[in-house]
């Protein structure tokens, strides 16, 4: 070809280029004989946003109903992080079941968990309900001629509109997020102006805590200390705790617009009606106080006049620049518009039930349903702690600070309880506290919980780059929990360091060189010289701590049989499970660690047809059948998170360790065991920490199926076979004690049914970390996304980077970094050669492949690209992505995002 001719198709077909319809996304385009590569993205590099039309970018991911939501487990969460709402639909009315993170009621023992009297124990009380009843059976399908519903995430807010023969309705609420006032509006156009209805109710109950295994029978248990008023057509509710009273109530910002009438009131429920609405919106306030020595009227009253002067519309601009303030933060398109919608689900109702003055529970956020039901009033560490692994690198950190604090208070009684119990220096957490930090001493054989938590403040240090939480805070946390591993370690015979025996996170086998004991304390002691050094601290105890780290028992580890990992060192290939005849570097894998009493090393799975294991038999008591999906047993007394905690939370194994005999014996442990067996289960973390593209896929592809079990999104505690029954069984029953009458009765599982947030938490940070990590130091761009998915994003890293890329077919095409404190950069450089340019230098240069440091300032960007690309030539596609319409269903047909029409 001519060099004429060459140039004339190269013209020509740039000027077609300027004609495709701007919305579309496409590849990098090669023309054909010039080494010049177009980069055509919806990134816009001037900046450092994608240019992705508002709301829409976040809206196709909203909730639809096309029915109503007729049970609280289908129900539209809404919360600012303190305040939550749950709203669902019954008949003829709307019920909104309300909760603040503080309402504790304090009991009467410091022994959380399965000690002290029934419903004597530190508990989370419930708020209220919120009844608006329409009088007509406008939500019943029999009646229902339209009905349209949906969680607007833009916006954290739920609009539902409603067609029947006795009229049409509309109904619309958000919480504002700056002050926690829930505002909701109704435009209700029904036959013969029939009053609504609003009442506000209270009634509380027994906490049938312990997951309702032992109930006390005195049914009035919760009701006192409840007293209801009706001041100037407004509601209010006032409950007595041990830490206070509180109070819940609203008032109607427009009554003046409308007949209000006081219906009735007595201790536990207080009720208007309201007329003469004829299509015209009625607007409501309500909130709720803290737990307050003086009168929480007076409080609540003055933010309801303060809501009755501004007006709605005012809080509601306020708000909406909030969440799209929080929305703007991060970006992620993993190519799967499910999984996309999962993540937003999870970012939204994490920001909504996390950041008030405590955190909200594991169990239910902000969104407990039915009175004050706590299937544990516990925190459970890690269940809780799970909810905020994919905070940092969302841009997030704020949302943590509840839970840190609540951490951080709890210290003085977690060294206490070390010295008591332990004789021990430094601070014990058990796996089970309650808001005061008090330990359960249920659990005290699983060490780990404190050094997780302390690692939960280095994280927090290595996003926020704040010296003073390091110093004041994340430090002294940091030296509790090392002085405490110190305490547990024993020099042996053999010259090393062994920690006193223990238990794999909750399990009950006691263990000695448990992998979960040693793990964490290779990674706390690592952790601790780490933050001494960077604060300039002269500890005492860091030449032991650093005598200790040279000198620890390895970690345990030992080469299977064929039964389970066949072949040779030039051919290893797994024998059982998911991912039988797949290959694998080594046969050897991480055990459990020494059983004391079995007197032999433990795995966390087995075959039945192991001999070792001939002892678990049908007849056996406890006996299960082995999961079907896996064909392996969890060794009953082990923990199923075993095996991956060298990987993740402690992030002592990973990608920095490809080639060493640790990796590929983590590799190949987390081949042999396969996909999590609960929805807690970190494996999906742990396979992209250690760069399994393929294996992940197949996993995620699967998450939903297995453990998303209600149509908003959440999931569930347990095990794969059982789960689904709390949501579809409703006349299942447990078999309970009744304690006071030490007798055994059956009890409906249907009012204590309960959503479990951990799930969500691991799949969204799985996510994360398969497209960014830098959990040592070093930006690793897309170590385990899958080849056969396009994908995106814009999240955050340790060191204080924001980093935005695109990936296509395994190929990344482009990294932008944006140095928020001037820190130095290390990045892995994806391609044999790049071509690196700052938005600080006029001059770009040439990079290669491997792990390359850059010195950076404050608000300096880098953009990299492969060898060739050329910057100037950014195109920058405006996209127009389409409001989310109607309900999703995941591939699987097992799972569904909203609900279909069912009339």
């Amino acid at each position: 070809m001519s060099v004429s001719i060459r140039f004339s198709f190269n013209l020509i077909f740039s000027l077609l280029l300027c004609y495709l319809p701007i919305e579309l996304r496409c590849e990098h385009i090669l023309l054909d004989g010039d080494s010049t590569k177009i980069i055509q993205s919806s990134f816009n590099l001037n900046n450092k946003e994608w240019s992705i039309k508002w709301p829409n970018r976040v809206s196709q991911y909203d909730l639809v109903y096309k029915s109503p939501p007729i049970d609280p487990l289908q129900g539209i969460p809404l919360g600012n992080g303190e305040i939550g709402s749950l709203i669902w639909c019954d008949g003829s009315k709307i019920i909104i079941a309300v909760n603040k993170s503080d309402l504790w009621d304090d009991g009467k023992t410091e022994k959380p968990g399965w000690y002290g009297a029934l419903d004597e124990q530190t508990t989370l009380r419930h708020a209220g309900r919120i009844i608006i009843d329409f009088n007509y059976p406008i939500f019943d399908e029999l009646y229902i001629s339209e009905f349209d519903a949906r969680l607007n995430l833009a916006e954290a807010s739920f609009e539902l509109t409603t067609s029947s023969p006795f009229g049409d309705l509309a109904f619309n609420a958000f919480i504002n997020f700056d002050n926690g006032i829930l505002f909701y509006d109704i435009i209700s156009d029904l036959k013969d102006d029939v009053p609504v209805e609003i009442s506000l109710e209270r009634y509380g109950s027994r906490t049938y805590s312990r997951w309702y295994s032992s109930i006390s029978d005195k049914t009035s248990i919760g009701l006192d200390g409840t007293n209801s008023y009706i001041e100037n057509k407004s509601l209010f509710i006032t409950q007595k705790l041990t830490t206070g009273t509180f109070a819940i109530g609203g008032v109607m910002l427009n009554s003046d617009q409308a007949d209000v009438i006081v219906q009735d009131n007595f201790d536990h429920k207080a009720t208007i009606n309201v007329s003469g609405l004829n299509g015209k919106p009625a607007q409501f306030a309500f909130s709720v106080t803290s737990p307050l020595s003086s009168d929480p009227i007076s409080e609540l009253s003055k933010k309801l006049d303060d809501a009755k002067e501004n007006g709605r519309t005012t809080y509601y601009q306020a708000h909406k620049r909030k969440w799209k303030s929080l929305w703007t933060r991060s970006f992620v398109d993993y190519g799967d518009d499910y999984l996309n919608n999962l993540w937003h689900l999870t970012l939204y109702y994490t920001l909504s039930s996390q950041g008030g003055n405590y955190p909200g529970r594991f169990i239910n956020g902000l969104w407990g349903w039915n009175r004050d039901i706590q299937n544990w009033n516990v925190y459970f560490h890690e269940n809780q702690q799970q909810l905020y692994w994919p905070l940092n690198a969302t841009g997030h950190s704020e949302f943590i600070e509840s839970y840190l604090d609540f951490r951080f208070n709890s210290l003085k009684h977690a060294k206490k309880y070390a010295k008591e119990h332990f004789n021990a220096d430094g601070a014990f957490v058990s796996d089970l506290t309650d808001r005061n930090g008090f330990n359960s001493p249920s659990t005290d054989h699983n060490h780990t919980p404190v050094a997780e938590i302390a690692l939960e403040f280095w994280r927090q240090y290595q996003f926020t780059n704040d010296k003073d939480f390091l110093r004041e805070r994340a430090l002294p946390y940091i030296l509790e929990a090392s002085e405490f591993f110190e305490s547990l370690m024993v020099k042996g015979d053999d010259g090393y360091f062994h920690p006193s025996v223990s238990t794999g996170y909750e399990g009950w086998i006691e263990l000695e060189d448990g992998l979960t004991d040693l793990s964490l304390a290779k990674k706390i002691f690592e952790t601790a010289l780490v933050a001494i050094k960077e604060v300039g601290l002269q500890y005492s105890e860091s030449k032991q701590w650093k005598n200790i780290l040279d000198n620890i028992a390895p970690l345990p580890i030992k080469a299977v049989g064929d039964l389970y990992i066949t072949g040779n060192e030039n051919d290893y290939r797994i024998n059982t499970g998911v991912f039988k005849n797949q290959p694998v570097p080594t046969n050897k894998i991480f055990l459990a660690g020494w059983g004391v009493k079995e007197e032999r090393w433990l795995m966390t799975y087995f075959r039945l047809d192991d001999e070792k294991y001939s002892f678990f038999n049908s007849s056996s008591p406890g006996y299960s059948p082995p999961s079907v999906r896996n064909g392996l047993k969890l060794h009953d007394g082990l923990f199923p998170t075993i095996p991956s905690a060298p990987i993740f939370p402690s992030g002592l194994i990973g990608l920095k360790d490809e080639g060493t005999e640790m990796f590929n014996v983590a590799k190949a442990t987390t081949m042999l065991y396969g996909p999590e067996c609960t929805g807690w289960d970190p494996v999906s973390i742990s396979m992209a920490r250690l760069g399994m593209a393929e294996e992940l896929e197949l996993v995620l592809n699967d998450f939903p199926r297995r453990w998303q079990i209600f149509p908003n999104g959440w999931g569930h505690w347990g095990l794969e076979n059982a789960i689904r029954k709390d949501a579809e069984w409703y006349f299942r029953t447990n078999n309970v004690t009744v304690a006071d009458l030490n007798k055994k009765i059956e009890l409906r599982t249907w009012p204590f049914r309960h959503t479990s947030m951990e799930a969500m938490s691991v799949l969204t940070t799985a996510m994360n970390e398969s497209l960014l990590q830098s959990y040592e130091g070093v930006l690793r761009i897309a170590p385990a996304f899958p080849n056969s998915k396009e994908g995106r994003f814009t999240l955050h890293a340790a060191g204080g980077f924001i980093v935005s890329a695109e990936v296509r077919q395994g190929n990344i095409k482009w990294i932008s970094i944006v140095s928020k404190y001037g820190n130095t950069c290390k990045i892995d450089i994806p391609w044999e050669e790049a071509t690196m340019s700052s938005s600080l230098k006029n001059k770009s240069k040439d990079v290669k492949n491997g792990v390359i440091e850059v010195l950076t300032k404050k608000d300096e960007s880098l953009l990299i690209v492969p060898k060739g690309v050329r910057p100037e030539d950014w195109t920058i596609v405006n996209e127009i992505p389409p409001n989310s319409q109607n309900p999703k269903f995941h591939h699987s047909g097992e799972s569904q995002l909203g609900l279909p029409r069912m009339y």
